[in-house]
């Protein structure tokens, strides 16, 4: 009969100071990567809050075409929201746009988003080179899909970080910028 040797006996297992310090290690690299994605999440927001503007954009723009009618985008600057207005009634059916009366509170709204929540603020919006602060303003996509000529800053206060998307008159066409943007006036002669 053999017996194991009294010193095998004391290795087989870790000591509590081993598995304190893998403890505390592992402590360590969890607030390390909790500092981090906190860190990251607002950064995150104002990507996604960009992300869903442009998509929001883009599906107002394709659907005037589609659809062969305008739509509408309206800011609320006052409230940090906006949302699109379709041509159609609420009840169902088309709205009739040319008619004497006003017809803006029939009219569907889909896509509300509220940027609030998220901690996020229009800064202002650019309509044919009129910068608005504050108040409501609206601009329309065409069945050729082109637009009002505009960009909507967007700005996230917790670390003073601004973004810009700017939709082309023309086109209909979303670009995006880090920060501020304002696009340079073209010069006398630069089409000559």
């Amino acid at each position: 009969m053999r017996t194991a040797a009294p010193s095998s006996r004391r290795n087989a297992g870790f000591s509590l100071i081993e598995l304190m310090s893998v403890v505390i290690i592992l402590g360590l690299l969890a607030s390390v990567a909790v500092m981090s994605w906190e860190s990251l999440l607002p950064s995150t927001r104002l990507n996604s809050a960009v992300r869903i503007l442009s998509e929001r954009l883009a599906g107002a723009r394709s659907e005037a075409i589609a659809r062969n009618t305008v739509f509408e985008i309206y800011y609320d600057l006052d409230i940090e929201r906006y949302w699109v207005r379709t041509p159609y009634l609420a009840i169902g059916g088309k709205a009739n746009l040319e008619a004497e009366f006003d017809l803006e509170e029939e009219r569907a709204v889909v896509d509300v988003t509220n940027l609030d929540e998220d901690g996020i603020q229009i800064h202002s919006v650019t309509i044919d080179d009129q910068i608005y602060v504050d108040g409501q303003v609206f601009v329309r996509f065409d069945p050729l899909g082109s637009s009002s000529a505009h960009t909507i800053v967007l700005y996230h206060d917790l670390f003073d970080r601004y973004f810009t998307v700017e939709v082309l008159p023309l086109t209909g066409e979303i670009r995006f910028h880090d920060g501020l943007f304002e696009r340079e006036q073209p010069r006398d002669g630069a089409f000559d």
